[in-house]
């Protein structure tokens, strides 16, 4: 009786002393990557590049034409695709735009070693048509 009475102490510490070690384990839930976004750089300059369709203003339509765009590790576009619900008599407009944006890759982080790498990624940019008379 004895014996099982100093196993059972035994067990009961050493189950107290591993969940005190995995309490004071914060980074246990810490992920192993994190990421920034790509980001464009110079939105602003290649967004006066947008040229409002000669169809769009005879029609007067407005609306937004969202452009997914895929950004290589270096930041340069790629490709890009519009997408469903853009009107496509504005989309005509903002080729030169999406083509003359240069973009901050995206960078993934090992939160274990610390190491970051620029990947590609795909981007949505939206693009607003709005006519001011």
């Amino acid at each position: 009786m004895k014996n099982i009475r100093i196993i059972t102490a035994f067990l009961l510490s050493l189950t107290f002393a591993i969940a005190s070690v995995n309490a004071n384990n914060i980074d246990d839930d810490k992920p192993l990557f994190s990421y920034k976004q790509a980001s464009p750089i110079n939105y602003e300059s290649a967004m006066s590049l947008v040229t409002y369709p000669k169809v769009g203003k005879d029609l007067a339509i407005e609306g937004s034409v969202k452009v997914r765009v895929y950004v290589n590790a270096q930041g340069e576009v790629e490709k890009y695709t519009f997408m469903k619900g853009s009107d496509t008599r504005l989309a005509t407009g903002v080729d030169e735009a999406i083509k003359a944006l240069e973009f901050e890759p995206t960078l993934v982080t090992n939160n274990i070693t610390g190491e970051v790498e620029a990947v590609p990624s795909w981007v949505i940019i939206p693009l607003n048509f709005s006519l001011e008379f």
